[in-house]
């Protein structure tokens, strides 16, 4: 028999309850207005009408839109009503309003410079160059609170799909832009962002993009360490870095990954086989009588003579050295690959997985290539009767360098290990802080046909993901340093409060027995203790 359940009674009412179901987000205007963003941005930027919103009111909506989960210019009719914050001065505009502001990032000049089969990135406008001050500021406000007198500088470039009119193709047919970041494992904070167009090398002029990074980095950060995929395999770059042309940081240590071609992969079976040393990552035999048998190691490495013609040895200096890691192959691709492909893959693996001459085996991995997509990029190599993959890094680190700077003990040698372990610590982060700027935040949004109305967007979606980052350094117990954006939607910033006015005094109320209540005035009192960033 069926309960009977009590009539809830709902009782509606006029006028507006003061209510906001986004009360968590105070913490972050707070930590807004302690860096001294309101300040650098009315001063850099410009573009902000005289009788509308102000620039520091355009960008700080658009932050909380992103931390509050929006991902749209239309969204911020629901983000100011669901924030209630304009009475404690947080105006937000309207969509056609910050529609129209971020038109002024556009320079009109370059489109007619853009286009398939060109390698441009227009030239920012003043106002455009104006946001890459405030992520600058924000990144000096960070190293004031912190100071390291070293840091590393990931370099990774992201496509950001769309089917907007503006948009070109990129290399994988889809119409899209495309970011190149670097961020500072440090400090967990992208230093900087390059918005390009989707047809553009994705390592494009990285040298210059790295020199404008550099030029904007604190006094307190004496030197800095490089790191990039294969994108950022450039003559210009690595011989920059290495011979110290830089006037400021001279000499920059560099972990970057390299092509591996037929000279690279000559090299490799040139090397003993008693040369390979193990990476230390290992798998299980199996068990016996509950017990585990013996490991052994799933990926080798080994220094190999390679001089390729555009980086040859120098009489004076360091020299580049190349490091090889070859991984036996299961005949599987990675789990996001089609499971189709898959299947063919592994089906196709069982042949070159037994015995059989030079031929045979090189003839099989051929085939595999031309036939299996997602294959190729695996670099498959036939090592004394087995089939490898085949991974390069080149780096201008010698064997005994401090490995302080690099993250191990202070005085602790580097050799061939810690620099590979070091190198792919990046990996892994740019793709997290890909999927976060453009999956829980609204950075894989593009809001416009224009060119410079989508990179303001995407740079102050880089900006919200920095003043997330800081705010869990700074301002939030340890346990918490590894939230997601939105994990602290969930936890603190979509936490209730009410608005009220008392006399001339506005208050915002919050319940420490709310869910988020104590985290809240956690926060709270660590801002309070917060050096304001001086003018």
């Amino acid at each position: 028999m069926t309960e009977k359940t009590e009539k809830i009674h709902i009782e509606l009412k006029s006028g507006e309850s003061g209510i906001t179901s986004f009360a968590g987000l105070w913490p972050a205007v707070e930590l807004f207005r302690k860096a001294g963003l309101p300040r650098t941005i009315d001063s850099a930027v410009g573009a902000g009408s005289s009788r509308g919103f102000r620039d520091s009111e355009h960008i700080l909506s658009l932050v909380l839109l992103h931390l509050s989960g929006g991902s749209a210019a239309d969204h911020l009719p629901f983000l100011k009503e669901k924030l209630s914050f304009e009475k404690l001065g947080v105006p937000v505009p309207s969509p056609s309003a910050l529609r129209k502001w971020l038109n002024e990032f556009h320079n009109g000049d370059e489109d007619g410079k853009r286009g398939m089969g060109k390698a441009f990135i227009p030239e920012e406008n003043g106002y455009l160059k104006g946001l890459g001050t405030v992520l600058s500021r924000l990144f000096t406000f960070a190293v004031t609170g912190a100071p390291r007198k070293h840091i590393t500088l990931d370099q990774d470039a992201t496509f950001i799909e769309t089917e907007e009119s503006g948009a070109n193709w990129n290399y994988k047919g889809q119409k899209s832009y495309q970011a190149l970041n670097t961020y500072c494992p440090q400090y967990d904070l992208v230093a900087g962002t390059r918005y390009g167009d989707g047809n553009v090398p994705p390592g494009w002029k990285q040298k210059e993009e790295l020199e404008r990074i550099l030029h904007n980095l604190p006094g307190e950060v004496k030197g800095v360490s490089l790191r990039s995929d294969s994108a950022g395999y450039q003559t210009d770059l690595l011989t920059w870095c290495t011979e110290g042309k830089h006037g400021r940081f001279g000499y920059i240590p560099v972990g970057i990954s390299c092509p591996v071609g037929e000279e690279f992969k000559k090299a490799v079976r040139a090397v003993p086989e008693e040369d390979w040393k193990p990476l230390c990552r290992a798998e299980r035999n199996g068990t016996t009588g509950g017990e585990t048998n013996s490991l052994h190691p799933v990926q080798e490495w080994a220094e190999i003579v390679y001089v390729p013609t555009n980086l040859g040895r120098k009489k004076h200096g360091r020299d580049y050295r190349f490091l090889a890691v070859r991984e036996r192959w299961d005949g599987r691709l990675s789990p996001q690959k089609d499971r189709q492909e898959e299947r063919k893959t592994e089906s196709d693996a069982k042949a070159v997985s037994s015995p059989g001459d030079q031929l045979y085996f090189t003839e099989a991995i051929r085939l595999l290539e031309e036939e299996v997509p997602g294959v190729r990029k695996l670099h498959l190599m036939d090592l004394g009767g087995r089939v490898y993959k085949t991974f390069g890094i080149v780096t201008n680190i010698e064997d005994g360098a401090d490995g302080g700077i690099f993250g191990y003990g202070q005085g602790e040698p580097m050799d061939g290990e810690k620099i590979i372990r070091w190198q792919r610590k990046r990996s892994g982060k740019a793709e997290e802080i890909h999927h976060i700027l453009k999956d829980e935040l609204g950075g894989g949004h593009v809001p416009s046909k224009r060119f410079g109305a989508n990179a303001a967007w995407w740079t102050i979606a880089v900006l919200a993901l920095n003043l997330h980052n800081l705010m869990k350094r700074r301002l939030l117990p340890e346990e918490y340093g590894k939230s997601r954006p939105k994990s602290l939607r969930f936890l603190l910033y979509t936490m209730v409060g009410k608005i009220v006015t008392h006399g001339r005094r506005t208050v915002l109320k919050i319940w420490t027995g709310d869910r988020g209540g104590t985290l809240f005035a956690s926060v709270m009192k660590r801002l309070e203790l917060l050096q304001s960033m001086p003018d």
